[in-house]
């Protein structure tokens, strides 16, 4: 399979999620899958194999600096390279619901690929942060935001833990739930390491994870001020995070101070075979990669029994629990292991053959297992359609309409089609000045428009605001333009896309039967129909992509001309590059092309395509095209 990997943070494995799609694209590679990886930094080949695609970091205005502290980075949404990445891909795996991924999933569903989504941010890692993390109602809040901003448009969602997958249940989530833990790396395994001379003398507990509220670090330190055996403590926190400077200023009492650091994973392998003690005090977590690295190394672990935490699931006693958020019930736990070398030693192999049983390697089977069901079940019935809440239907009463049969997709009421074509000319005017001073916009060929009736137009898609060029080109004729469905289905601007000539591309057949006979009325009708044969917007792309099929077969089925345009780029002139960095935007028409009437339907569809594909790349490449679109002056390409 070729498969695409969609994450913000993929080059600093300092959290949990990211470590885990390190590890799933190293082995997905290894078992012989294409892995591409798109996420913030450079673009290029990793050592295992795997092709990355590189996307600017976006800088979150006012909190940037709070993000940058918990060890995190957001990605900036650049059409070009979702693209460059998810062309010719059989299924795209996204990781976080953040703006990224959200882009991401609506470039997928225009491309026609499968999708699936993990759920690997609990509300508790963002409450906790805000110092809100017991405010049950905002955590409420926060499993509904996800849902309604991303995870409704997915069948099938990877949960890292059983827990995890009960708790989306909970909140409604109506997706296949897989349960499939995130593994452990074949490097976590009990070996004999030589200890510092810094630790020779002393008892090492270890806890790994960011240095933030819901770890609760804090708890561990107060722990070890109650122990009994507080003056050998040496405890060992591997992380980084806001709360660092607090965690040593409380930890500056002890005996022994605590020590604070970053490690890599040869680093942490070894740290782990040295300590004698793993203490998990999270009051949140989904899984706990951390924590299984250590007693897959034989370290025996003290975990919270927190009720939002999945990690408890491998204590194998009441030994390794204590209650969640009591430092005293750690403190006892502390000391009886300290007391009982023998039970800790024999425990710790039990806890090594338990970690080897939750090999990343097995996990990633079972991923494949999830990949190809998804697949399967876009094959059999689409794309899931995303439920809506009752505020956007009361917003927008035509949705449902929209996605029944019944819709009318092309007005067939004179009137209509005359309140259409007086709305569109009244603003045309305005939009001609507003797209010449802002985008530089220029045309050329109008008069092949003297030429034709009804019509089908198609153009390369590389701007937001490219729709409305066209419809200036063909000012005053009436034109209707192929839209995607959700973008009717939108509170407020829904209506203004369907008043302005907006018309949904349907998802079933019974209702693309529908759509196709009223696209061919409106033709015969002659007016014009607008088709981006590319499917997908792609800004400033600078060459020709694949085309689908739908506009020509129109235009055979009609027997009326496709009139190609193509959107090609020049340099600002003197005056407009003082404040224009971007391309200005040049709208090519060309001559109209009509079907072969000696070939059969099926052919005569595939030469139209061909043929008029040919004809724009000829003027995308031609002397009037001056400009190559450059990654750094645009800020919109990065690759």
């Amino acid at each position: 399979m070729k498969i695409v990997l969609v994450i913000d943070q993929f080059d600093s494995g300092n959290n949990g999620t990211t470590v885990t799609a390190r590890r799933y694209a190293e082995q997905l590679q290894r078992r012989g899958h294409t892995v591409t990886v798109l996420a913030c930094g450079e673009s290029g080949i990793l050592e295992d194999g795997v092709r990355k695609i590189g996307a600017p970091e976006y800088k979150l205005p006012v909190f940037d600096g709070l993000v940058k502290s918990q060890g995190m980075q957001f990605a900036r949404p650049v059409d070009e390279a979702y693209y460059q990445a998810f062309k010719g891909a059989d299924i795209v795996h996204f990781y976080l619901p953040f703006r990224f991924c959200r882009r991401g999933e609506e470039i997928a569903r225009q491309m026609h690929i499968p999708t699936v989504a993990a759920f690997h941010m609990q509300p508790e890692n963002v409450t906790f942060t805000i110092g809100m993390g017991n405010f049950k109602p905002m955590n409420e809040f926060l499993y509904r935001w996800c849902y309604r901003e991303f995870y409704n448009r997915f069948s099938y969602i990877h949960c890292p833990s059983r827990f995890i997958a009960d708790q989306l249940k909970q909140h409604g989530y109506d997706a296949k739930l897989c349960v499939i833990s995130n593994g452990v790396d074949d490097a976590f395994v009990p070996r004999k390491v030589p200890r510092p001379e810094a630790f020779r003398d002393k008892f090492v507990i270890l806890m790994v994870g960011r240095l933030s509220g819901e770890k609760r670090q804090d708890l561990i330190i107060e722990a070890a001020k109650r122990s009994k055996y507080r003056d050998k403590i040496q405890l060992v926190f591997a992380g980084k995070g806001p709360k660092e400077a607090d965690y040593r200023q409380q930890g500056a009492s002890l005996p022994n101070l605590p020590l604070f650091g970053f490690f890599t994973q040869g680093q942490l392998v070894k740290l782990m075979n040295g300590c004698d003690l793993y203490i998990h005090a999270s009051d949140a977590e989904i899984e706990g990669i951390s924590c299984m690295e250590a007693l897959a190394c034989g370290l025996v672990p003290v975990i919270s029994d927190s009720k939002r935490s999945a990690t408890n699931q491998f204590a194998l006693d009441e030994r390794s629990l204590f209650a969640a958020g009591d430092a005293s019930s750690l403190a006892r736990k502390i000391d009886y292991w300290i007391e009982h070398p023998e039970e800790r030693e024999a425990m710790g192999k039990e806890y090594a053959r338990v970690g080897d049983s939750i090999r990343v390697s097995t996990c990633v089977e079972k991923a494949e297992q999830m990949y190809r069901d998804a697949i399967q079940d876009y094959h059999d019935h689409g794309y899931k359609r995303p439920r809506q809440g009752p505020l956007k239907r009361r917003l927008h009463p035509n949705t449902e309409k929209i996605r029944s049969a019944e819709f009318e997709y092309c007005p067939s009421a004179p009137w209509k089609r005359e309140i259409l074509a007086f709305l569109t000319n009244v603003f045309a005017p305005l939009l001609y000045l507003i797209n010449a001073v802002y985008f530089g916009f220029t045309m050329e060929g109008r008069h092949y428009l003297d030429h034709i009736g009804g019509g089908v137009t198609v153009m390369n898609h590389v701007h937001p605001m490219d729709c409305t060029m066209v419809k200036i080109a063909t000012f005053p004729r009436r034109t209707y333009f192929v839209s995607l469905k959700r973008n009717m289905e939108l509170p407020f601007t829904g209506w203004l896309v369907r008043l302005f000539g907006g018309v949904p591309l349907p998802d079933s057949p019974k209702e693309m039967v529908q759509f196709q006979r009223q696209i061919e009325e409106t033709v015969l009708r002659g007016d014009l129909v607008h088709f981006y044969p590319e499917g997908q917007l792609v800004r400033y792309h600078d060459s020709l992509r694949e085309f689908h099929r739908g506009a020509f077969f129109t235009a055979v089925r009609t027997g009326c001309p496709i009139l190609p345009m193509v959107m090609t780029y020049r340099r600002p002139g003197p005056l407009l590059s003082i404040f224009k960095k971007k391309p200005c935007l040049r709208l090519l028409i060309c001559e109209p092309q009509y079907a072969d009437p000696t070939l059969s339907r099926s052919a005569a569809v595939q030469e139209l395509m061909e043929r008029t594909r040919r004809v724009m790349k000829q003027r995308v490449d031609g002397p009037t095209s001056d400009y190559q679109v450059n990654p750094v002056e645009t800020g919109e390409v990065y690759n």
